[in-house]
């Protein structure tokens, strides 16, 4: 389902360094969604939103970083991103992020990369955004979810919502 004007967003860590496995496995993960038509959205800062942006802009696509005025302290826009989505406040950029993504990949990352899951996650679950496409890619991913799953409130349907894949390629092969 390649179209151009749709918008797959990443979600994954900023502590990512270049040299690691993870940074190449997103610029390979952006490069295949580049290559396959999509606009490419991240938060738009270091590590895997550096990485996806890289990719999807060496494949040619379009890149959107929803930024956001909390880290304009701290970070700076990635050189890769070719449209800046500002935001004023954290909980906005996410909000954006899910209403004008078509579909979802996550990445490894930390507490904001699953706080992202679980909202827009829990917001398809509740109706307040229709399904879309949400995949997870990872070794980490199954070892998590059966855990959410055990340990937390959460049932089939939610599950039904996502899908796992191991690799880039799986993950645009689910899109």
């Amino acid at each position: 389902m390649s179209d151009e004007s749709r918008i797959v967003t990443v979600f994954g860590g900023a502590r990512v360094p270049a040299d690691t496995d993870l940074y190449a496995a997103c610029v390979r993960l952006g490069r295949l969604l580049g290559d396959a038509g999509y606009v490419v959205a991240t938060g738009g800062y270091t590590g895997t939103m550096e990485a996806v942006l890289r990719g999807a802009r060496e494949a040619g696509a379009h890149t959107i970083g929803y930024t956001c005025a909390t880290f304009e302290r701290d970070f700076q826009p990635n050189a890769w991103v070719v449209e800046e989505r500002k935001t004023r406040v954290l909980s906005t950029r996410i909000q954006r992020l899910a209403e004008e993504s078509d579909a979802f990949v996550v990445v490894h990352g930390g507490l904001g990369t699953l706080a992202e899951l679980a909202l827009v996650w829990n917001m398809m679950l509740a109706g307040e955004l229709p399904a879309k496409p949400l995949v997870v890619v990872g070794a980490e991913w199954p070892r998590v979810i059966d855990v959410v799953h055990a340990e937390t409130q959460t049932g089939s349907s939610a599950l039904r919502l996502l899908t796992l894949a191991e690799t880039p390629q799986q993950a645009v092969q689910r899109l």
